[in-house]
C-alpha cells in the first residue's frame, strides 16, 4: 500500500511545472491550474453507482477497479470522484468493460519489470511529450513516493534529465523520451546508448512500460482527462 501524499499541494506542483516548462508566475498559481481545464465529463461522462448508469458488465468491473486502485495506489492520488466515479483511465476503461481484466494485468505485469523509481523515470519521460494532465498530476506524486524530489520530477517533466538520478534511471529516461517521440524505427544511437547500460533486459523492460504507459497515456489524451476534484486545483 502506497502512503498518503499531501493531496492539496499538488496545486503548487503545477504551477511549479508550469513555471518550469512554459514560464508561468509562481505568484499567481491559479493561472497554472487554468491551463488544465477540461472536457472529460462530456467525452466519458462518469459512470458509477450513485449515478444509476452503470449496466451489469460495467458494474461488475466498476467493482473490480475501486477495488484494485485502492489497493495499489492507496491515497496517494485521487482515483474515485465525489459521486463514486473512477478518476483517470479508470473511468473511459468502463466504456469497453471486456478488456478491463487485461488492461490491468498487463499494467501490472509490466510494473515488475522494473524498481518503483525506474517505472518512474519511464513514465515521466513519456510525460514530457504527451503531457496527459491527469498523468502530470498523478505521477508528480507517485515518483516522489517511489525516490524522486520534487525538483528532480519538474526537471524530468520538462525535457531534462535530472541531477542525482542513478545512471540506470537516466538510461531508462532517456529511451523513454526517444520511444515518445518516434515516428518510425529508433535510431542505432539512442538503441545503442540504452544498451550500453541496461542490456536486453533492460532496454525491453523500458520499452514495455513507456509502451504501457503511453497507453493509459492516449486514453487519458483523449478522453481529455482532467486533474480530478479535490487535488487542490
Amino acid at each position: 500500500m502506497l502512503a498518503s501524499v499531501n493531496l492539496p499541494s499538488i496545486a503548487l506542483y503545477i504551477a511549479l511545472f508550469a513555471s518550469f516548462a512554459f514560464g508561468a508566475n509562481l505568484n499567481q498559481p491559479r493561472i497554472a491550474c487554468a491551463m488544465f481545464k477540461c472536457n472529460g465529463a462530456t467525452r466519458f461522462p462518469p459512470l458509477s453507482p450513485s449515478n444509476n448508469n452503470l449496466n451489469a458488465a460495467q458494474l461488475v468491473q466498476y467493482e473490480f477497479l475501486i477495488n484494485t486502485t485502492k489497493k495499489i495506489y492507496g491515497d496517494t492520488i485521487i482515483t474515485e470522484g465525489p459521486d463514486g466515479s473512477l478518476q483517470g483511465p479508470f473511468n473511459q476503461l468502463l466504456y469497453t468493460p471486456t478488456i478491463i481484466q487485461a488492461w490491468t494485468a498487463q499494467q501490472v505485469g509490466v510494473a515488475g519489470l522494473l524498481t518503483s523509481r525506474e517505472n518512474e523515470a519511464a513514465v515521466l519521460g513519456i510525460l514530457s511529450i504527451n503531457r496527459a494532465t491527469y498523468g502530470l498530476y498523478a505521477h508528480t506524486l507517485l515518483a516522489q513516493k517511489a525516490g524522486f524530489t520534487l525538483e528532480q520530477v519538474l526537471s524530468m517533466l520538462a525535457g531534462y534529465c535530472a541531477i542525482g538520478i542513478s545512471t540506470r534511471e537516466s538510461a531508462i529516461y532517456n529511451l523513454a523520451v526517444k520511444l515518445a517521440q518516434m515516428r518510425g524505427p529508433l535510431d542505432q544511437a539512442s538503441y545503442n546508448a540504452a544498451f550500453t547500460v541496461l542490456g536486453h533486459e533492460g532496454v525491453e523492460a523500458t520499452i514495455q512500460q513507456s509502451a504501457a504507459f503511453s497507453y493509459s497515456a492516449m486514453m487519458l489524451n483523449a478522453g481529455d482527462v482532467c486533474v480530478p476534484q479535490g487535488a487542490g486545483c
